[in-house]
């Protein structure tokens, strides 16, 4: 076992941690880019808070809500909770670390998993992994400490972080499947763990956190429960994609960095790993889920985020065999690897354009960031020769990223919604219904739409948007006056 963990190593940490994290937050208020489709959403959702979503749990909202009442609308108020959970998680990981492999490993931990590629993107965004992997790093500490005879406390800590991971993610059910195979094949944890009361204090925080989100789904037919299963992509039967799968597989070398990625895997294929209690416990909430996510690519897809939660486990078990083991080069390199990834993606796009040098779409990090605050300076151009006229969408990526940029908000907007199907919350709750008639102005990114227009006694085209992103890229939009609304059939 490690050494006191009254050690000091959390002074040095937090130190190291705050750097990092004031760097990310001056950097989100002096250079942002724009919002991309979801997190536009998300900033969308803030604006009427629920209790669920069609796509997503409501955690990620509340959070916007919370960080935009602080300090405004701007971008960077609505990504500001990210690099605040991630240096979070970067010090529960540390606290972590201090129990299972002493108190160097504490401070190795938190900068590792501080400067990971996927990590330092993620700050730069809002998106639900930031609270996710908060909670799985708490939840994680939490049975940690009830495995060292933690009191009743530490069994709350574990029920409210379960479920405060399942309000920001559904993925946290992995985190179930890690404790369900600890307790299978560790008759130690079982023999620590399932005594007294605690369980049941853990379970009943863990429903009473997540219970009205649960309720929601309820009410409305389970809908974010379907959302996941449908993006699985797996309805049609798997297509055992080979090209996809080696991609997804190659994609977590730049998730989790190409050094700790190798790291990871050989760590995994040991058998010392899996004959030690404590790394055979942090092996079994990320080994499953990464042959999980792995599978589901070449059997489907999978985005290469998915994987995220393995990555906290990760992270604590590259860290522990490398001290143990003498290799701090790696260490080293790794974190040498991973500052000047940064660097390129934050500094490289700003410094080409300094030097006249004009990116194409796919060298440039932030591509899918480019334009749409231009494209919605356009819009509102339009919008402001057409006042009463409801803004009409037919794409979730167009409303959402126009609901933010187009000015004023047009949060009255309306989704063409012709097959009845809500697949995401604005088909949900702002489709087009045949009693309401128009006028509207209807922003698409074809160039006609019979299928729409035939819908209306009057059509009428006013305007034509192109924003150029990139030497090789533009947005182009086509804006129609719309009115007469018959109805989605006769």
């Amino acid at each position: 076992m490690p050494a006191s963990p009254d050690t000091p190593w959390l002074p040095r940490a937090f130190a190291l941690v705050a750097a990092i994290t004031l760097a990310r937050v001056l950097w989100l208020s002096l250079n942002t880019p724009d919002l991309y489709a979801d997190e536009a959403q998300y900033w969308a959702w803030a604006q009427d808070l629920r209790l669920g979503y069609v796509t997503k749990p409501p955690l990620i909202a509340w959070l916007i809500a919370g960080t935009t009442a602080l300090c405004g609308p701007g971008e960077g108020c609505i990504r500001l909770s990210s690099p605040l959970l991630h240096a979070g998680t970067a010090l529960l990981l540390g606290a972590t670390a201090a129990r299972l492999f002493g108190t160097r490993a504490a401070l190795w931990t938190a900068g590792v998993y501080a400067t990971l590629p996927a990590v330092s993107v993620s700050s730069a965004i809002v998106s639900t992994d930031a609270a996710l992997l908060a909670a799985w790093a708490a939840a994680l500490l939490a049975l940690v400490r009830l495995r060292e005879g933690g009191g009743l406390a530490w069994w709350a800590v574990l029920g409210v972080a379960i479920g405060t991971g399942f309000l920001a993610k559904y993925a946290m059910v992995g985190f179930l499947g890690g404790l369900a195979l600890t307790l299978i094949l560790d008759r130690e944890a079982r023999t620590t763990l399932l005594r007294g009361p605690g369980p049941l204090i853990a379970v009943a925080l863990m429903l009473a956190v997540l219970g009205p989100n649960l309720v929601w789904n309820l009410w409305n037919g389970f809908a974010t429960v379907r959302h996941v299963g449908e993006n699985a992509n797996l309805r049609g039967g798997p297509s055992f994609n080979t090209g996809q799968g080696l991609e997804f597989l190659g994609a977590q070398f730049g998730v989790f960095g190409p050094v700790t990625f190798a790291m990871l895997l050989w760590v995994l294929s040991r058998r010392a790993t899996w004959t030690n209690p404590a790394t055979r416990m942090l092996a079994l909430f990320a080994a499953p889920m990464g042959a999980i996510m792995i599978a589901q690519s070449f059997a489907s897809r999978a985005n290469a985020n998915w994987a995220a939660p393995v990555y906290v486990t990760g992270t604590l078990l590259v860290v522990g065999w490398a001290i143990a083991e003498g290799r701090m080069v790696l260490l080293r390199a790794a974190v040498a690897l991973h500052v000047g990834a940064a660097l390129i993606v934050f500094a490289g796009p700003a410094i080409a354009e300094a030097a006249g040098v004009s990116l194409p779409r796919k060298a440039d990090p932030w591509m899918r960031q480019r334009g749409w605050a231009a494209l919605g300076a356009a819009v509102s151009r339009v919008a402001a020769e057409h006042p009463g006229h409801r803004v009409l969408f037919e794409q979730r990526r167009d409303m959402a990223t126009l609901l933010y940029y187009i000015r004023p908000h047009p949060l009255d907007a309306l989704m063409w919604e012709a097959d009845g199907i809500a697949r995401n919350e604005f088909e949900l709750t702002a489709a087009l219904t045949p009693n309401v008639t128009g006028p509207f102005l209807f922003v698409t990114r074809r160039d006609t739409a019979p299928d729409v227009f035939g819908r209306f006694a009057t059509v009428q085209q006013a305007g034509r948007i192109i924003v150029p992103t990139h030497r090789d890229a533009a947005l182009r939009y086509t804006v129609w006056r719309l009115d007469g609304f018959r109805g989605y059939r006769d």
